[in-house]
């Protein structure tokens, strides 16, 4: 009966642990890929709040792209975009940055995306994956009458 026992036991061990594995290494390659979300969220944001700060910034492709790789920590693979576009009302329709209307509205839009390798090539799912964020962000302008960047001055009257 013993020895009827121990078979059993080898028998459901052999059944069982590589169902374990595959789940093990499915949560793994899950993490790896959210985790590569989250660091190209915190990228792109990191680029955004660049090219947010400025005209010039805005326009200034390469510095975005350079932020947003170094942030990211370099990684081979990573591809970034920066568009500017122009609005001449919140919400309105796009328009070129050159033209004239009054209350023009400056955006950048900033992309990121990287191609991703899982561990085991998973059913249903492409290989390489393509991990891609996307976020807009409007240009801020200094206050008028200087005062830096965000200062906002105020008349005190006594």
């Amino acid at each position: 009966m013993n020895r009827a026992r121990r078979g059993t036991v080898l028998i459901e061990f052999a059944l069982v642990v590589p169902l374990f594995l595959l789940l093990c290494v499915a949560g793994i390659d899950f993490a790896r890929v959210f985790n590569t979300a989250m660091v190209l969220t915190g990228a792109t944001r990191t680029g955004l709040e660049y090219a947010g700060q400025s005209a010039a910034a805005a326009g200034d492709a390469s510095g975005i792209a350079s932020l947003v790789s170094s942030s990211a920590g370099n990684p081979a693979g990573l591809a970034v975009t920066s568009v500017q576009f122009c609005t001449c009302s919140i919400g309105g329709t796009q328009v070129a940055c050159s033209s004239k209307c009054s209350g023009k509205i400056t955006y950048v839009q900033v992309s990121t995306s990287l191609p991703f390798q899982t561990l085991i090539a998973w059913p249903y799912f492409p290989r390489p994956l393509t991990v891609s964020k996307t976020a807009v962000i409007r240009v801020t302008l200094p206050p008028p009458g200087g005062g830096g960047f965000g200062m906002i001055l105020l008349p005190f009257y006594l």
